[in-house]
């Protein structure tokens, strides 16, 4: 049995972020997306997690092209790195926000060309690869998102993107029901559908019933007021600055990737606010508290973001303490509950006034609840369902809630999990499909100037020495005429407790004394070894660690 429409998710199945699906008909294929993951802070050396290049560039010669749903890194952030394994003629389909936002990307990587760029917008279709693709407008968090209807002779795939049903959008956008209703109408083979918050019930808030609800913390207020957003926002963005006009405060930006956002913004059309209204907080100095109303990056609680060096005292600009409300306008990621209640801890200390949690209305997710995902079920009444974008046990409750909403048939695929539909199934009968290959994905890490996987950039290895410390032994070794060895040791250790300066001393002697203990004529590979093991003991039993030793050996004049 053929299955000429296919799809093979290389990520944004299992994890959150690194969405980066490839769907084909009759082997050939485009790129749905092309994002990166952000590790946790426990993932010491790696910035960004990035989809197997290796595995894309044997597809090489299939993909005919790359198709964005949105401007958000997690859909585009991979792309300086996947593009050089790419044919160069490969276009790249994005909306005119989105392609501001891949060229700032793309530049600072110089690889910037514009002459592979492709317009798309809501409605308008257009060819790609094997597809005919057609934009639908979703509502989110930021401008000029779609999801993708994907049209070829063997049936249609709907790929949703990031969306929510926002029945007040501030920027008069909205959720295009009767688009939906009428594909659902010709008939889809394979609906591909956001699971990012399928656990909440309900429905999503509207960003508008966040611009409602924000004015009460900022009425009234005599000190400064700082909110916390993602940058991205630009929905959020545009109501904040709506309420500084009103309430008479300055608008006030902290954190360069708040200007990315909105320059992209203004070089699309597309400005949240009139050019002029925001100032830099550099530029802040002097204003009166009570006029200030400033956006700042770190929502997070990520450790170079502005908001959490604020809180530790190490911001050169942004210096919080009594007087000052700081309103925590984000939802929690998970993973980083610690970072940002630690963040939250410091700013309280501070002497902050601080608005957070759920119980407030200062915050609106961007992605679809329950209510509103089974909202997509019976607009498209596909023939067959496959769950993206999330953790597994979001795919698995997504898969549940498509069961409870009577769609005939779903899968819950991995990374790498290549998965076939059959072409010419009907409205409202169930595809047949077939899981048809795996590819084994690896994981590829980002390191300023390097990627590598794991092992290449030694990631356990750097968790470990964070955990544990280092001890660095530099010895001088004489012999004597007989061959006996005799050591002058140094040592220093880094990011461990010393006993008060002591312990780096009480090292060196046992250093020398493991030197003295060798026999005589002993080859320096093998004083290096027993040096080490000797250290490594003594730390041990003094600290209960196991740092990693370092020795090194100088051959000094025998006495």
């Amino acid at each position: 049995m053929e299955f000429p429409l296919q799809i093979l998710p290389i990520g944004g199945l299992g994890k959150i972020g690194m969405n980066c699906m490839l769907v084909g008909a009759r082997d050939r294929w485009i790129m749905v997306d092309c994002g990166v993951q952000f590790p946790p802070v426990t993932l010491i050396g790696a910035e960004r997690i990035l989809p197997d290049t290796a595995t894309i560039a044997r597809w090489r010669d299939k993909i005919e092209a790359i198709v964005i749903t949105h401007g958000h890194e997690d859909h585009i952030g991979a792309l300086p790195w996947v593009l050089p394994v790419l044919d160069p003629a490969v276009p790249i389909y994005a909306s005119r926000f989105t392609t501001r936002l891949i060229e700032h990307r793309l530049s600072e990587h110089g690889l910037w060309a514009p002459s592979r760029m492709r317009l798309h917008m809501p409605g308008e279709r257009f060819d790609a690869g094997p597809f005919e693709v057609e934009p639908i407008r979703v509502t989110h968090s930021l401008p000029d998102c779609s999801a993708l209807a994907l049209r070829s002779e063997y049936g249609t795939i709907l790929h949703t993107g990031d969306w929510k049903i926002d029945a007040e959008p501030l920027d008069g956008e909205h959720f295009d029901h009767a688009a939906f209703e009428r594909l659902g109408d010709e008939g889809v083979q394979l609906l591909l559908s956001d699971s990012t918050n399928i656990l909440s019930p309900g429905r999503t808030r509207s960003e508008s019933d966040v611009a409602r609800g924000l004015p009460r913390w900022v009425d009234g207020w005599a000190g400064r007021v700082i909110v916390t957003q993602f940058a991205s926002n630009l929905h959020r963005m545009q109501a904040i600055a709506g309420i500084a006009r009103d309430s008479g405060r300055q608008l006030v930006f902290c954190g360069r990737s708040l200007w990315r956002y909105y320059d992209a913004a203004v070089a699309s059309g597309r400005p949240p606010f009139p050019a002029g209204s925001v100032i830099d907080i550099e530029d802040a100095k002097g204003l009166d508290p009570s006029r200030v109303l400033i956006i700042t990056t770190g929502s997070q609680g990520e450790r170079r973001a502005a908001l959490a060096r604020a809180a530790e005292g190490d911001h050169r600009h942004l210096v919080v303490g009594t007087g000052d409300r700081v309103i925590h306008s984000a939802r929690v990621i998970p993973g980083n509950e610690a970072d940002v209640y630690d963040m939250f801890n410091q700013l309280s200390l501070r002497g902050a006034d601080l608005v957070a949690g759920r119980h407030t209305d200062v915050h609106a997710s961007g992605h679809a609840c329950q209510d509103e995902l089974a909202d997509m079920f019976r607009l498209v009444r596909p023939a067959h369902f496959v769950p993206i974008h999330g953790e597994y046990t979001f795919l698995r409750g997504h898969a549940e809630l498509a069961k409870r909403c009577d769609v005939p048939a779903t899968t819950v695929l991995q990374n790498g999990e290549r998965f076939g539909v059959r072409a010419g199934t009907t409205r409202g009968s169930v595809a047949d499909t077939a899981r048809l290959d795996i590819e084994l994905l690896d994981t590829l890490y980002n390191d300023g100037p390097v990627t590598a996987d794991a092992d290449d950039l030694h990631l356990k290895e750097r968790r470990r020495i964070a955990w544990n410390g280092l001890v660095l032994v530099d010895v001088t070794l004489q012999r004597d005429p007989e061959g006996r060895l005799n050591g002058d040791a140094r040592v220093q250790t880094r990011a461990m407790w010393d006993d008060g300066g002591t312990l780096p001393g009480a090292l060196a002697v046992v250093a020398e004394r493991a030197v003295h203990a060798c026999p005589p004529r002993t080859p320096i590979k093998e004083v290096e070894e027993a040096v080490a093991a000797s250290v490594r003991r003594a730390v041990r039993k003094a600290t209960d660690k196991r740092p990693d030793v370092i020795v090194v050996l100088h051959q000094g004049r025998a006495h």
